[in-house]
Protein backbone atom coordinates (compact mmCIF):
# COMPACT_ATOMS: atom_id res chain seq x y z
CA UNK A 1 0.00 0.00 0.00
CA UNK A 2 1.57 3.51 -0.75
CA UNK A 3 1.68 5.71 1.59
CA UNK A 4 0.43 9.30 -0.29
CA UNK A 5 0.89 11.61 2.71
CA UNK A 6 5.09 11.05 2.42
CA UNK A 7 4.56 11.21 -1.12
CA UNK A 8 2.81 14.81 -1.15
CA UNK A 9 4.44 16.68 1.65
CA UNK A 10 7.43 18.16 -0.54
CA UNK A 11 5.20 19.56 -3.28
CA UNK A 12 3.21 21.09 -0.28
CA UNK A 13 5.58 22.91 1.65
CA UNK A 14 6.87 23.90 -1.82
CA UNK A 15 3.05 25.58 -2.09
CA UNK A 16 3.11 27.19 1.24
CA UNK A 17 6.48 28.71 0.84
CA UNK A 18 5.02 29.93 -2.36
CA UNK A 19 2.04 31.99 -0.66
CA UNK A 20 4.06 33.02 2.25
CA UNK A 21 6.42 34.91 -0.75
CA UNK A 22 3.74 36.20 -2.25
CA UNK A 23 1.67 37.59 1.17
CA UNK A 24 4.92 38.86 1.82
CA UNK A 25 5.33 40.94 -1.64
CA UNK A 26 1.74 41.84 -1.52
CA UNK A 27 2.26 43.10 1.58
CA UNK A 28 5.31 45.17 0.95
CA UNK A 29 2.92 46.38 -2.19
CA UNK A 30 0.88 47.92 0.08
CA UNK A 31 3.31 49.26 2.75
CA UNK A 32 5.57 50.83 -0.50
CA UNK A 33 2.26 52.29 -2.08
CA UNK A 34 1.35 53.49 0.77
CA UNK A 35 4.92 55.03 2.09
CA UNK A 36 4.97 56.72 -1.92
CA UNK A 37 1.39 58.25 -1.40
CA UNK A 38 2.43 59.55 1.93
CA UNK A 39 5.60 60.81 0.45
CA UNK A 40 3.57 62.61 -2.05
CA UNK A 41 1.15 63.76 0.37
CA UNK A 42 4.10 65.36 2.33
CA UNK A 43 5.84 66.67 -0.67
CA UNK A 44 2.55 68.48 -1.88
CA UNK A 45 1.91 70.08 1.57
CA UNK A 46 4.92 71.57 2.08
CA UNK A 47 4.89 72.47 -1.51
CA UNK A 48 1.67 74.35 -1.02
CA UNK A 49 3.01 75.91 2.37
CA UNK A 50 5.95 76.90 0.26
CA UNK A 51 3.01 78.56 -2.02
CA UNK A 52 1.27 79.89 0.20
CA UNK A 53 3.85 81.83 2.01
CA UNK A 54 5.02 83.26 -1.43
CA UNK A 55 1.69 84.35 -2.16
CA UNK A 56 1.49 86.60 1.02
CA UNK A 57 3.60 87.88 0.15
CA UNK A 58 2.30 88.34 -3.56
CA UNK A 59 -0.11 90.31 -2.36
CA UNK A 60 2.17 92.67 0.37
CA UNK A 61 3.68 93.44 -3.22
CA UNK A 62 -0.04 94.69 -3.98
CA UNK A 63 -0.60 96.67 -1.52
CA UNK A 64 2.64 97.95 -1.78
CA UNK A 65 2.65 99.09 -5.52
CA UNK A 66 -0.83 100.68 -4.66
CA UNK A 67 1.24 103.13 -2.01
CA UNK A 68 3.66 103.73 -4.90
CA UNK A 69 0.48 104.57 -7.04
CA UNK A 70 -0.77 107.29 -4.17
CA UNK A 71 2.91 108.87 -3.77
CA UNK A 72 3.08 109.89 -7.50
CA UNK A 73 -0.57 110.72 -7.65
CA UNK A 74 0.65 114.25 -5.57
CA UNK A 75 3.41 114.27 -8.31
CA UNK A 76 1.00 114.16 -10.76
CA UNK A 77 -1.59 117.06 -8.73
CA UNK A 78 1.15 119.41 -8.61
CA UNK A 79 1.93 119.09 -12.22
CA UNK A 80 -1.82 119.43 -13.25
CA UNK A 81 -2.22 122.72 -11.10
CA UNK A 82 0.83 123.94 -13.18
CA UNK A 83 -0.30 123.51 -16.78
CA UNK A 84 -4.03 123.79 -16.03
CA UNK A 85 -4.79 126.81 -14.17
CA UNK A 86 -9.13 126.70 -14.92
CA UNK A 87 -10.98 124.21 -14.47
CA UNK A 88 -8.17 121.35 -14.25
CA UNK A 89 -9.05 117.67 -14.56
CA UNK A 90 -9.29 115.39 -12.04
CA UNK A 91 -6.86 112.68 -13.02
CA UNK A 92 -6.36 109.80 -10.52
CA UNK A 93 -3.44 107.47 -10.82
CA UNK A 94 -5.47 104.26 -8.82
CA UNK A 95 -7.96 104.26 -11.04
CA UNK A 96 -6.21 104.48 -14.45
CA UNK A 97 -3.00 102.30 -13.95
CA UNK A 98 -3.85 98.49 -12.52
CA UNK A 99 -2.37 97.12 -9.71
CA UNK A 100 -0.73 94.28 -11.89
CA UNK A 101 2.29 91.77 -11.80
CA UNK A 102 2.35 91.72 -15.37
CA UNK A 103 2.46 95.52 -15.28
CA UNK A 104 5.40 95.40 -12.49
CA UNK A 105 6.97 92.79 -14.89
CA UNK A 106 6.58 95.13 -17.95
CA UNK A 107 8.10 97.85 -15.65
CA UNK A 108 10.71 95.98 -14.57
CA UNK A 109 11.53 94.84 -18.19
CA UNK A 110 12.49 98.30 -19.30
CA UNK A 111 8.93 99.61 -20.38
CA UNK A 112 9.92 102.95 -18.17
CA UNK A 113 14.20 102.66 -18.61
CA UNK A 114 16.18 105.75 -18.05
CA UNK A 115 18.96 103.61 -19.86
CA UNK A 116 18.86 105.53 -22.71
CA UNK A 117 18.57 109.08 -20.93
CA UNK A 118 15.44 109.38 -22.33
CA UNK A 119 12.38 111.05 -21.05
CA UNK A 120 8.24 109.58 -21.29
CA UNK A 121 7.64 113.10 -21.31
CA UNK A 122 10.30 114.28 -23.72
CA UNK A 123 8.01 114.05 -26.86
CA UNK A 124 5.59 116.43 -24.86
CA UNK A 125 4.44 119.84 -23.73
CA UNK A 126 6.31 118.65 -20.92
CA UNK A 127 9.55 118.31 -22.54
CA UNK A 128 10.06 121.49 -24.90
CA UNK A 129 10.81 125.34 -24.73
CA UNK A 130 9.22 125.83 -21.06
CA UNK A 131 9.39 128.89 -19.22
CA UNK A 132 10.84 128.69 -15.25
CA UNK A 133 7.48 126.86 -14.05
CA UNK A 134 6.52 124.97 -16.49
CA UNK A 135 10.63 123.95 -16.13
CA UNK A 136 10.13 123.27 -12.43
CA UNK A 137 6.67 121.05 -13.45
CA UNK A 138 8.98 119.14 -16.05
CA UNK A 139 11.47 118.16 -13.05
CA UNK A 140 9.00 116.92 -11.38
CA UNK A 141 7.74 114.94 -14.62
CA UNK A 142 11.35 113.63 -15.34
CA UNK A 143 11.13 112.66 -11.42
CA UNK A 144 8.12 110.93 -11.52
CA UNK A 145 9.86 109.72 -15.26
CA UNK A 146 12.65 107.95 -12.63
CA UNK A 147 10.51 106.73 -10.15
CA UNK A 148 8.75 104.60 -12.90
CA UNK A 149 12.29 103.48 -13.96
CA UNK A 150 13.26 99.93 -12.58
CA UNK A 151 14.51 98.64 -15.32
CA UNK A 152 17.99 98.71 -14.16
CA UNK A 153 17.16 97.30 -10.52
CA UNK A 154 18.65 93.66 -10.48
CA UNK A 155 15.95 90.84 -9.85
CA UNK A 156 13.00 93.15 -9.92
CA UNK A 157 9.95 91.45 -11.40
CA UNK A 158 11.99 88.03 -11.07
CA UNK A 159 9.49 86.41 -9.31
CA UNK A 160 7.39 83.35 -9.72
CA UNK A 161 3.18 83.95 -9.63
CA UNK A 162 0.82 86.74 -10.12
CA UNK A 163 -0.76 89.45 -7.92
CA UNK A 164 -3.75 91.58 -8.94
CA UNK A 165 -5.11 94.42 -6.65
CA UNK A 166 -8.43 96.11 -6.78
CA UNK A 167 -9.28 99.63 -5.14
CA UNK A 168 -12.40 101.15 -4.04
CA UNK A 169 -12.70 104.43 -2.88
CA UNK A 170 -14.66 104.83 0.46
CA UNK A 171 -15.80 108.33 -0.65
CA UNK A 172 -18.07 107.26 -2.52
CA UNK A 173 -20.38 105.39 -0.11
CA UNK A 174 -22.75 107.03 2.51
CA UNK A 175 -20.47 107.44 6.22
CA UNK A 176 -23.38 105.57 8.37
CA UNK A 177 -19.99 105.77 11.72
CA UNK A 178 -20.96 109.04 12.65
CA UNK A 179 -20.73 110.66 16.47
CA UNK A 180 -23.58 110.25 17.92
CA UNK A 181 -23.81 113.58 19.81
CA UNK A 182 -23.06 115.09 16.74
CA UNK A 183 -26.82 116.26 15.34
CA UNK A 184 -25.74 117.41 11.97
CA UNK A 185 -23.33 113.79 11.18
CA UNK A 186 -27.05 111.72 12.75
CA UNK A 187 -29.33 114.02 11.10
CA UNK A 188 -27.26 114.28 7.93
CA UNK A 189 -26.89 109.95 7.63
CA UNK A 190 -30.30 109.61 8.26
CA UNK A 191 -31.45 111.65 5.33
CA UNK A 192 -28.85 110.14 3.10
CA UNK A 193 -30.15 106.37 3.77
CA UNK A 194 -33.65 107.22 4.00
CA UNK A 195 -32.83 108.30 0.33
CA UNK A 196 -30.81 105.22 -0.41
CA UNK A 197 -33.39 102.52 0.85
CA UNK A 198 -36.29 104.64 -0.21
CA UNK A 199 -36.95 103.05 -4.08
CA UNK A 200 -40.21 101.39 -4.46
CA UNK A 201 -38.26 98.10 -5.79
CA UNK A 202 -37.32 97.73 -2.13
CA UNK A 203 -40.49 97.73 -0.51
CA UNK A 204 -40.75 93.50 -0.25
CA UNK A 205 -37.29 93.78 1.88
CA UNK A 206 -39.15 95.97 4.36
CA UNK A 207 -42.77 94.74 4.20
CA UNK A 208 -41.93 90.85 4.73
CA UNK A 209 -40.89 89.01 7.83
CA UNK A 210 -37.11 88.17 7.75
CA UNK A 211 -35.80 85.04 9.31
CA UNK A 212 -36.42 85.53 12.70
CA UNK A 213 -39.84 86.11 11.99
CA UNK A 214 -39.62 90.00 12.95
CA UNK A 215 -40.49 93.44 10.60
CA UNK A 216 -38.18 95.90 9.91
CA UNK A 217 -39.03 98.98 8.10
CA UNK A 218 -36.92 101.65 6.49
CA UNK A 219 -37.03 104.05 9.80
CA UNK A 220 -36.68 100.46 12.18
CA UNK A 221 -33.10 99.91 10.50
CA UNK A 222 -31.68 103.02 9.99
CA UNK A 223 -33.04 103.53 14.32
CA UNK A 224 -30.99 100.43 14.91
CA UNK A 225 -28.17 101.49 13.71
CA UNK A 226 -28.26 104.74 15.72
CA UNK A 227 -28.95 102.79 18.85
CA UNK A 228 -25.44 100.51 17.95
CA UNK A 229 -23.44 103.46 18.58
CA UNK A 230 -25.08 105.63 20.54
CA UNK A 231 -23.91 105.45 24.38
CA UNK A 232 -27.84 105.28 25.80
CA UNK A 233 -29.68 102.42 26.24
CA UNK A 234 -33.01 104.06 24.97
CA UNK A 235 -34.43 102.77 21.65
CA UNK A 236 -34.27 105.91 19.02
CA UNK A 237 -37.88 106.74 17.93
CA UNK A 238 -39.24 105.66 21.10
CA UNK A 239 -39.30 107.94 24.56
CA UNK A 240 -38.76 104.61 26.47
CA UNK A 241 -37.65 100.52 25.75
CA UNK A 242 -34.47 99.04 25.83
CA UNK A 243 -32.09 99.15 22.67
CA UNK A 244 -31.14 95.48 23.50
CA UNK A 245 -35.04 94.08 23.11
CA UNK A 246 -34.53 93.77 19.52
CA UNK A 247 -32.05 91.44 20.17
CA UNK A 248 -33.62 89.55 22.98
CA UNK A 249 -35.65 86.82 20.73
CA UNK A 250 -32.93 85.62 18.73
CA UNK A 251 -31.02 82.08 19.69
CA UNK A 252 -28.08 83.63 20.29
CA UNK A 253 -28.61 86.70 22.24
CA UNK A 254 -26.31 89.65 22.40
CA UNK A 255 -26.04 93.59 23.77
CA UNK A 256 -25.80 96.47 22.03
CA UNK A 257 -22.42 97.77 21.20
CA UNK A 258 -22.95 101.24 22.41
CA UNK A 259 -19.86 102.06 20.86
CA UNK A 260 -19.16 103.15 16.79
CA UNK A 261 -18.12 100.69 14.62
CA UNK A 262 -14.85 99.34 14.19
CA UNK A 263 -14.76 97.70 10.63
CA UNK A 264 -18.07 97.49 8.10
CA UNK A 265 -18.54 93.63 9.14
CA UNK A 266 -20.12 94.52 12.07
CA UNK A 267 -22.74 96.42 10.59
CA UNK A 268 -24.19 92.57 9.70
CA UNK A 269 -25.07 92.93 13.68
CA UNK A 270 -27.59 95.46 13.54
CA UNK A 271 -31.31 94.19 13.53
CA UNK A 272 -32.52 94.43 10.57
CA UNK A 273 -29.47 93.84 8.43
CA UNK A 274 -30.09 90.63 6.87
CA UNK A 275 -28.25 88.87 4.11
CA UNK A 276 -30.37 90.07 1.58
CA UNK A 277 -30.15 93.43 2.97
CA UNK A 278 -26.24 93.24 2.89
CA UNK A 279 -26.07 92.25 -0.86
CA UNK A 280 -28.21 95.23 -1.58
CA UNK A 281 -26.40 97.65 -0.04
CA UNK A 282 -23.11 96.96 1.24
CA UNK A 283 -21.04 98.48 -1.32
CA UNK A 284 -22.78 101.53 -0.30
CA UNK A 285 -21.92 101.90 3.15
CA UNK A 286 -18.60 102.74 4.97
CA UNK A 287 -17.33 103.10 8.55
CA UNK A 288 -14.56 104.71 7.83
CA UNK A 289 -15.41 108.14 9.17
CA UNK A 290 -15.84 110.25 5.62
CA UNK A 291 -17.92 113.38 5.74
CA UNK A 292 -18.71 113.82 1.94
CA UNK A 293 -19.40 111.94 -0.56
CA UNK A 294 -17.40 111.87 -3.97
CA UNK A 295 -19.00 112.87 -7.06
CA UNK A 296 -16.57 111.88 -9.48
CA UNK A 297 -16.75 107.79 -8.18
CA UNK A 298 -19.90 107.49 -6.08
CA UNK A 299 -22.41 105.28 -7.58
CA UNK A 300 -26.26 105.56 -9.44
CA UNK A 301 -28.05 104.56 -6.14
CA UNK A 302 -25.44 106.95 -3.91
CA UNK A 303 -26.06 110.05 -6.40
CA UNK A 304 -29.84 108.89 -6.34
CA UNK A 305 -30.24 109.27 -2.74
CA UNK A 306 -27.97 112.79 -2.84
CA UNK A 307 -30.25 114.23 -5.62
CA UNK A 308 -33.15 113.28 -3.62
CA UNK A 309 -31.45 115.11 -0.85
CA UNK A 310 -31.09 118.32 -1.84
CA UNK A 311 -33.52 118.84 -4.81
CA UNK A 312 -36.30 121.32 -4.59
CA UNK A 313 -39.64 119.01 -4.34
CA UNK A 314 -41.22 117.30 -6.04
CA UNK A 315 -38.93 115.13 -7.38
CA UNK A 316 -38.42 113.89 -10.64
CA UNK A 317 -40.17 110.69 -12.23
CA UNK A 318 -38.65 107.91 -12.03
CA UNK A 319 -37.45 108.68 -16.25
CA UNK A 320 -36.21 111.67 -15.75
CA UNK A 321 -34.40 111.03 -12.63
CA UNK A 322 -32.77 108.64 -14.93
CA UNK A 323 -31.73 111.01 -17.45
CA UNK A 324 -30.03 113.65 -15.24
CA UNK A 325 -28.24 110.88 -13.58
CA UNK A 326 -26.88 109.14 -16.68
CA UNK A 327 -25.99 113.31 -17.53
CA UNK A 328 -24.22 113.18 -15.00
CA UNK A 329 -22.19 110.07 -15.38
CA UNK A 330 -21.56 111.33 -19.27
CA UNK A 331 -19.76 114.21 -18.12
CA UNK A 332 -17.88 112.28 -15.29
CA UNK A 333 -16.31 110.14 -18.77
CA UNK A 334 -15.80 112.93 -20.96
CA UNK A 335 -14.01 115.15 -18.62
CA UNK A 336 -12.36 113.37 -16.33
CA UNK A 337 -14.60 114.38 -13.28
CA UNK A 338 -15.70 117.24 -11.94
CA UNK A 339 -13.04 119.39 -11.26
CA UNK A 340 -14.56 121.28 -8.47
CA UNK A 341 -17.49 120.89 -5.96
CA UNK A 342 -19.17 124.38 -7.12
CA UNK A 343 -18.49 122.83 -10.87
CA UNK A 344 -20.49 119.95 -10.04
CA UNK A 345 -23.48 122.66 -8.43
CA UNK A 346 -22.93 124.62 -11.52
CA UNK A 347 -23.88 121.59 -14.18
CA UNK A 348 -27.13 120.74 -12.07
CA UNK A 349 -28.25 123.93 -11.65
CA UNK A 350 -27.13 126.37 -14.79
CA UNK A 351 -27.10 124.50 -17.95
CA UNK A 352 -26.48 123.53 -20.60
CA UNK A 353 -27.60 120.20 -19.86
CA UNK A 354 -29.44 120.68 -16.72
CA UNK A 355 -31.38 123.33 -15.12
CA UNK A 356 -32.47 122.01 -11.82
CA UNK A 357 -33.90 123.83 -8.41
CA UNK A 358 -32.12 123.45 -5.07
CA UNK A 359 -34.30 122.87 -2.05
CA UNK A 360 -33.21 126.57 -0.12
CA UNK A 361 -31.28 128.47 -2.98
CA UNK A 362 -28.24 130.01 -2.35
CA UNK A 363 -28.15 128.50 1.01
CA UNK A 364 -29.08 124.88 -0.21
CA UNK A 365 -26.64 124.91 -3.47
CA UNK A 366 -23.95 126.01 -0.91
CA UNK A 367 -24.99 122.87 1.34
CA UNK A 368 -24.76 120.33 -1.45
CA UNK A 369 -21.46 122.14 -2.32
CA UNK A 370 -19.70 121.47 1.34
CA UNK A 371 -21.66 117.97 1.51
CA UNK A 372 -19.84 116.49 -1.73
CA UNK A 373 -16.21 116.38 -2.82
CA UNK A 374 -13.96 115.61 -5.78
CA UNK A 375 -10.95 113.87 -4.33
CA UNK A 376 -10.70 110.66 -2.15
CA UNK A 377 -8.84 109.88 0.83
CA UNK A 378 -9.72 106.81 2.16
CA UNK A 379 -9.75 103.55 0.18
CA UNK A 380 -10.39 99.62 0.26
CA UNK A 381 -7.68 97.20 -1.70
CA UNK A 382 -8.37 93.92 -2.16
CA UNK A 383 -5.07 92.42 -3.09
CA UNK A 384 -4.81 88.61 -4.52
CA UNK A 385 -1.23 86.76 -4.49
CA UNK A 386 -1.31 83.59 -7.19
CA UNK A 387 1.00 81.01 -7.54
CA UNK A 388 -0.25 77.22 -9.03
CA UNK A 389 -3.48 77.34 -8.06
CA UNK A 390 -2.76 78.69 -4.31
CA UNK A 391 -4.22 81.93 -3.26
CA UNK A 392 -4.24 84.19 -0.50
CA UNK A 393 -6.52 87.61 -0.77
CA UNK A 394 -5.28 90.55 1.79
CA UNK A 395 -8.14 93.20 2.37
CA UNK A 396 -6.74 96.31 3.54
CA UNK A 397 -8.01 100.09 4.26
CA UNK A 398 -5.58 102.58 3.11
CA UNK A 399 -5.47 106.43 3.64
CA UNK A 400 -4.16 108.18 0.86
CA UNK A 401 -0.95 108.75 2.86
CA UNK A 402 -0.48 105.27 3.17
CA UNK A 403 -1.51 104.83 6.79
CA UNK A 404 -3.63 101.64 7.07
CA UNK A 405 -6.76 101.90 8.95
CA UNK A 406 -7.77 97.88 8.85
CA UNK A 407 -5.61 94.52 7.84
CA UNK A 408 -7.06 91.17 7.30
CA UNK A 409 -5.94 88.09 5.33
CA UNK A 410 -8.63 86.15 4.31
Amino acid sequence: MVDRTKQDAPGGRKGVALIMVLTVVVILTVVSVEFQYESRVYIQTVSNFRDKVKTRYLARSAIEFTRLIFHLQATVDTMIKQFWKNNPPKIQLWQLIPIDSDLARAVAGGIFSMQENESMFEDTVLGAGLDDEESKASKQAEDLNTALSFGESEGFGEFEGHFHAEIVDEERKINVNVRPNNYKEVNLMKAELENLLSPVKYNPLFENPQEDGQYYDRQEIIHSILDWIDPDNTRSGFETGDESSRYDHLEDTYQVKNHMFDTLDEVQLVAGINDRFWRLFSENLTVYRTSKININTAGVEVIRALLEQYLEPPLPIEEEMKRIIDQIMDFRVQNAGFWNERAFVNFLTKGPELFLEIKGGSKGRGNLQKAVTVESKVFTIKATGDINGVLTTTRVVMKKDGKLLYYREE
